[in-house]
């Protein structure tokens, strides 16, 4: 016992030998969770409780007789007698009497953030500085997490508008290149520009990626087929993890739809990416696996996993692996076997929650030197008989004669809409913003469809303005077209107005408009 220790350690005054020895005064500070140390004028311990030994890593009675500095870092340990001795002959209080964050330094040489508060008492003639120290460590953890966080916020809201603002620049690029293919060219300039074209479907692929992790939301549940929103991913993936990496899909064929949010998904599949990247600092293999799975028995390490009809998506990697230890934390927050400063513990973490949401389960297969195997596991569809139809139709619909309202800011863009429903038959007016539509709107012009950007300068967005022409003239339809997400189209997730994502090429457009015109508001795709 510390008591004990201390009877048999350092000889003091009797009047602190009697506190030390004390049956109550052990009872209470024994029982402390923080640290208590109490040191003599010279800086010599006299009194630690287990909670403080707990700290700094060193076992009962260890600390009794040494001088306080060994439980702190260069330069601290050496100018702490100085500290002792300009206190007791200035008396101005700098740690003594006030508190502070500092350093400890542990037996085992490792150093962590705490916070010290110093008392000085006088019994009789002794001078005595009673501690209490209270580890920072989970608290400047969470700190550091939080404003990671919000680094990436503000990260998220950079690249989200930066993305909007390339997918009006591809509008741009890709109508003139639709307009440049119209002329009689000669056989290289014609592959000349579909090669053009083709790379403005990369760029806007990748425009795609960027705003799917700019976002903060609630699911967006959608029917899917996870084989193809993989394949689509895994160009970007391949990019980001760098040549060292090698990455293999195994696609099961004929595999049942899900119900879950493209966008978390592909964020969780390029979280699991990058912590198999980690794990192969030298470069490895990286493979996707899908397949349909029934549980049915459910195994001792499957108990999270109800019997039932799964897709499974696998990603495995032949990195260092996970001990037992590790696996059983993994999911936890915040926890992470990474350096400081190389990442915050919640790639998993934010992966399960996901799964959750999605009413779906994970599980992690790992083993030191043999790699880590995720796999997450999707509630099949209950419409997985349902194909989705993918394919684009190749005819556009033309016009009637009808009048289009187009509403964009952008003037580029603005040429090539107009330019394209013009070819397609349709007579257009057009306005810079939502204040100069609403005034086109008021002054009783014949418009039949209003083609609406989201976000526009002028004050009102495009939500607004399709809500005041809605209240105006209830009879004009309305299309919202943005460069971000089809989500945008969607504030409250029960709207059912339809979309049209920027860059879309003239037979997407010319479809969505003449479907709205014939048969009324669809829903967003």
């Amino acid at each position: 016992m510390i008591g004990l220790a201390w009877q048999r350690g350092v000889s003091q005054e009797a009047p602190l030998k009697s506190i030390f020895s004390d049956e109550r005064f052990r009872t209470v500070t024994e029982t402390v969770v923080d640290g208590l140390i109490v040191i003599d004028a010279a800086g010599l311990i006299q009194y630690v409780n287990p909670g403080c030994e707990r700290l700094f890593l060193y076992g009962p009675g260890e600390l009794i007789g040494k001088n306080v500095s060994v439980l702190m870092p260069s330069p601290f340990a050496e100018e702490h007698d100085n500290y002792l001795a300009r206190h007791r002959e200035t008396r101005v209080k700098r740690i003594i009497g006030l508190g502070r964050e500092l350093t400890g330094l542990k037996s085992d040489g490792s150093v962590f953030p705490m916070h010290l508060s110093v008392g000085e008492a006088q019994v009789g003639d002794v001078t005595s500085f009673i501690g209490i120290i209270y580890d920072l460590t989970e608290k400047k953890r969470a700190e550091e997490t939080i404003l990671h966080h919000q680094k990436l916020e503000a990260i998220g809201h950079l690249s989200g508008g930066i993305a909007h603002d390339f997918n009006n620049i591809l509008n741009v690029i890709d109508g003139n290149l639709e307009m440049i293919a119209g002329y009689d060219l000669t056989p290289p300039a014609r592959r000349a520009v579909a090669r053009a074209r083709d790379g403005v479907l990369r760029a806007a692929r990748i425009t795609n990626r960027l705003l799917a992790f700019a976002r903060r939301q609630p699911l967006n549940r959608q029917t899917l087929d996870l084989n193809e929103a993989v394949s689509e991913m895994t160009d970007m993936l391949r990019r980001s993890l760098g040549e060292t990496i090698e990455v293999a899909l195994h696609l099961a064929p004929d595999l049942d739809l899900v119900v879950t949010d493209i966008d978390q998904f592909e964020t969780a599949i390029f979280n699991l990416g990058v912590n198999a990247k980690d794990a192969m600092p030298k470069g490895g293999l990286i493979t996707i696996e899908t397949e349909n799975v029934l549980v049915e028995n459910i195994p001792q390490t499957s108990q999270e996993i109800p019997p039932g009809n799964y897709v499974r998506v696998s990603v495995s990697d032949t990195g260092t692996g996970m001990t037992p230890e590790v696996r059983e934390r993994a999911i936890e927050p915040f926890f992470t076997t990474k350096e400081v400063g190389q990442g915050t513990g919640l790639g998993l973490s934010m992966v399960y929650g996901f799964l959750k949401q999605a009413d779906g389960h994970a599980q992690i297969y790992s083993e030191p030197g043999r790699g880590t195997r995720v796999s997450l596991f999707f509630p099949r569809s209950e419409e997985a008989d349902a194909r989705l139809a993918k394919d684009e139709p190749t005819m556009a619909a033309l016009g009637r004669g009808e009048t289009i309202l187009v509403v964009e800011d952008d003037p580029d863009v603005r040429l090539v809409t107009v330019s394209r429903l013009e070819s397609l038959g349709y007579e257009v007016r057009v306005a810079v913003s939502g204040p100069t539509a609403l005034d086109v709107v008021r002054s009783g012009a014949a418009i039949d469809l209003a083609l609406i950007d989201i976000v526009m300068r002028g004050g009102m967005d495009g939500h607004e303005l399709a809500d005041e022409i809605e209240k105006i003239a209830p009879a004009i339809k309305i299309v919202l077209s943005s460069g971000y997400s089809p989500r945008m189209a969607n504030r409250s997730f029960q709207s059912t107005r339809p979309f049209l994502a920027k860059p879309a090429s003239r037979t997407k457009l010319a479809n969505l408009v003449r479907e709205v015109l014939d048969e009324g508001p669809a829903s967003p795709s």
